[in-house]
C-alpha cells in the first residue's frame, strides 16, 4: 500500500522538523499540505496516520490539511496556468509539453507543539 508509504514519508518529516526539540515532545497540531494530484484523500491519510502513531507522541496531534492546486507551465511560451486547463494543453499557445509547477506530493507545513 502506497498510502503507508507516504504516511512514513510524512512522520520523518515531523521528525526532522522536530530534531533539536526536547525528547518528549508535545505536538498539538500538524499542518500538512496535499497536492491536488495526489491520490489519497484526507480521510483516508488520517486513518494511516492514525494507525502509524498509536502510542507515540503523535496519537493525538491534530491534522490539519491544506489542498495544493495544480499548476502547470508551458514549456514552449511559459505561460502558467491551472490543472484545470491542462486537458486542452497551454491555453495560451495550445502546446502539450508542460512541466508541473506544484499541486503534486505531501509535505508537512508546520508542527505546533503544546
Amino acid at each position: 500500500m502506497h498510502e503507508i508509504g507516504i504516511v512514513d514519508d510524512v512522520l520523518r518529516a515531523i521528525n526532522a522538523k522536530l530534531k533539536g526539540s526536547k525528547e518528549n515532545p508535545a505536538v498539538k497540531q500538524v499542518n500538512i499540505a496535499i497536492g491536488e494530484l495526489e491520490h489519497i484523500s484526507p480521510g483516508h491519510f488520517e486513518f494511516h496516520f492514525r494507525e502509524r502513531t498509536k502510542g507515540t507522541f503523535l496519537e493525538n496531534a491534530k491534522l490539519n490539511f491544506r489542498k495544493v492546486g495544480a499548476r502547470f507551465k508551458c514549456r514552449q511560451c511559459h505561460f502558467e496556468f491551472s490543472g484545470d486547463e491542462t486537458l486542452e494543453g497551454c491555453p495560451k499557445c495550445k502546446s502539450k509539453v508542460n512541466e508541473l509547477i506544484e499541486g503534486a506530493g505531501i509535505s508537512v507545513d508546520s508542527v505546533e507543539m503544546i
